[in-house]
């Protein structure tokens, strides 16, 4: 609670604050803020820190300053283990844009996981073809829970299946929904055949999409943070999309291209066609024709980790919510 103006949310304050529908608007207000350059981000986009190696921690810290939440901070993230196997600490530091005082320490480790969520919705809303009714979720995690959760509110008359490398965990998720609109594929490359759209979220790291099965008219979508698509969908794609082309190169399988030489940083910065924001501000084009092939990377921007961790802040608060 409040100690002389300072707030600090736990986890299980947090956990509860939020849900998929208003994650995703404010998500998408954060994303104009960029794609209309009112927003800032941390130089550089993101720093890392190797904790102990006996542990294998790795730590990680963003920031940013949404404007139109009126707020700016840090994220910062402690992985045990490899993609945080061995437990994860997530946390955002507000402060006062104005007058740099602190404001609220806010855990957000299911709120991150929502936010990449809605970050990965919001790109399927806006690159998908308007006339695709079927559209897969590659990856069945924590965080892909969060997708399909949010996929029967947004897409509402559409069909999601889900699939994953161990059908396992797909047909769990999709029978824990119980909806109709969700279901689960017999496996990865069945889902692909069917849908019009897909986002991948995995953790592996070798791709999991052909370039042979990504056709005309379809949108791919990758979140993962490792090497989960190959270089060649960005060589046949008519459109490529990202949220941030700096974060972007450091993570995923962009990142995973640039280190193995498959292409440069620069020529990956010449091929964007358009940022996921300036899309949803209105100042871009998602796609020119139903028949383009639409590739988009998402690792995620910490402008709409501040922006969520403020909503939860004025929340508690009593305070105008945006």
């Amino acid at each position: 609670m409040p100690y002389d103006g300072f707030l600090f949310l736990d986890e299980a304050k947090t956990a509860s604050l939020l849900a998929m529908g208003e994650t995703v608007r404010i998500c998408e207000l954060a994303l104009a803020d960029m794609g209309r350059g009112t927003a800032r981000l941390s130089k550089p986009e993101a720093m890392f820190l190797e904790g102990d190696k006996t542990a294998s921690v790795l730590f990680k810290a963003k920031g940013a300053y949404p404007p139109s939440l009126d707020a700016c901070g840090f994220r910062v993230v402690g992985d045990v283990g490899e993609g945080g196997a061995g437990g994860e600490c997530h946390f955002c530091y507000l402060t006062d844009p104005r007058t740099g005082a602190p404001r609220a320490l806010v855990s957000h480790t299911v709120i991150h996981r929502m936010r990449t969520a809605a970050c990965g919705l919001i790109a399927l809303r806006e690159l998908a073809s308007p006339i695709a009714q079927t559209f897969a979720l590659i990856g069945a995690g924590k965080i892909g829970t969060h997708v399909a959760t949010g996929f029967r509110e947004l897409f509402p008359g559409k069909h999601l299946l889900v699939a994953s490398r161990g059908c396992e965990s797909a047909a769990k998720l999709a029978a824990t929904l119980q909806s109709p609109s969700v279901v689960a594929a017999d496996n990865v490359q069945a889902a692909l055949k069917q849908s019009q759209a897909v986002v991948v979220l995995t953790s592996s790291t070798t791709p999991v999409v052909s370039a042979d099965e990504f056709r005309p008219g379809m949108t791919v979508i990758g979140m993962g943070e490792h090497h989960e698509l190959p270089v060649e969908l960005l060589k046949t794609t008519d459109r490529f999309v990202v949220d941030d082309i700096g974060f972007a190169s450091t993570l995923g399988s962009l990142g995973a291209w640039i280190r193995a030489g498959e292409i440069s940083k620069t020529d990956a910065e010449l091929r964007v066609d358009a940022t996921l924001g300036g899309i949803v501000a209105g100042r871009a084009k998602a796609r020119r024709a139903n028949s383009d092939k639409v590739l988009c990377i998402v690792q995620g921007v910490s402008l709409a980790d501040i922006a969520l961790s403020e909503l939860c802040r004025r929340k508690v608060l009593g305070l105008p919510l945006p």
